[in-house]
């Protein structure tokens, strides 16, 4: 196996959150929000906007993707001002479509909060609780991959809901020190529960939707897709034998995920706006205790090429 592609992605070190973070200067915030008369359709319809125009934004983008798509992979902008959160929406709409292509599975910009329900009881996705998510990049459809992930924060927890970032790369570079005997199965298809809004889920469709933890790109380099629950609710919907070394693997996966060295930790505070690179990190959340006013995070799925 070629490690040499993924080394533009692999942490050298674990990254501290002041090396991904950047602070958005208030001439360029206000001159994005000035003027903008078509606030609304930016939410609704963002795809259908050119950035380029913003001379001052398009200075800035080549940078923030060049920090997405090798190491570091995450992105912290931060605001200076107080808006409004329909003012921070739009900002974020608008910094979102600089960085690509918005994907509308969950509408385009889809509001994270606790709507007191239970994932591990229905096939609902882990963003509509306060649990904590466990380590995972987003989206379990087999025909459907977001390149980035974004995050804004318009009111954090009252406690908990710390973000939490780690790499796939490092961790295929200790698999292949330390437990070469599991590659052969993280690189084969595994099934996955079947969860999005709209679609069949029944059980022909969770055997369709099977495909590898990790895979490799001869561009990109590691490709790596995971979220434990998921895997292991569709084998027991199926009533599938569970492959050999599958629960040491996963177990490998979180234990090494888990390690304080090996994970950035950090809490978002409002007007945050956090992207990462869904192809080689992922992510968790922390479980979280609402205040007077609910957490409210705003998600979206970024692509850097236009998606059906």
């Amino acid at each position: 196996m070629n490690l040499a592609r993924s080394k533009h992605q692999q942490w050298s070190s674990l990254p501290k959150v002041g090396e991904i973070s950047v602070t958005l200067p208030i001439r360029l915030t206000d001159d994005l929000l000035a003027g903008n008369a078509q606030s609304a359709t930016w939410i609704t319809s963002p795809n259908s906007f050119n950035t380029d125009h913003f001379a001052d934004l398009k200075n800035h983008t080549p940078l923030w993707k060049k920090q997405l798509l090798e190491a570091p992979g995450a992105l912290r902008l931060q605001v200076e001002c107080d808006y409004s959160d329909d003012q921070l929406r739009l900002l974020y709409a608008i910094v979102s479509r600089s960085l690509g292509y918005l994907n509308n599975r969950y509408s385009y910009f889809f509001d994270v909060q606790d709507r007191g329900l239970d994932y591990t009881k229905e096939a609902i996705p882990v963003s509509k609780t306060k649990a904590e998510t466990g380590y995972h990049t987003d989206s379990t459809a087999k025909n459907y991959f977001p390149d980035f992930v974004g995050l804004l924060c318009l009111q954090p927890a009252l406690q908990g809901g710390e973000s939490l970032i780690t790499n796939a790369a490092n961790l295929l570079a200790y698999l292949n020190r330390e437990k070469t005997h599991l590659l052969d199965l993280l690189h084969r298809p595994l099934y996955r529960d079947v969860i999005t809004p709209g679609t069949v889920q029944d059980l022909e469709a969770i055997r369709n939707n099977a495909f590898p933890i990790f895979q490799h790109d001869a561009d990109e380099g590691v490709i790596f897709r995971y979220m434990r629950y998921w895997i292991e609710s569709a084998l027991q919907k199926l009533a599938e034998p569970v492959p050999e070394f599958l629960h040491e693997a996963l177990d490998t996966i979180d234990t090494y995920f888990s390690l304080p060295e090996n994970a950035m930790c950090f809490r978002m505070e409002r007007g945050d706006m956090l992207f990462v690179n869904n192809r080689f990190l992922c992510h968790n959340r922390t479980a979280f205790v609402d205040g007077e006013k609910p957490r409210v995070y705003v998600r979206a799925w970024i692509n850097k090429t236009e998606q059906e």
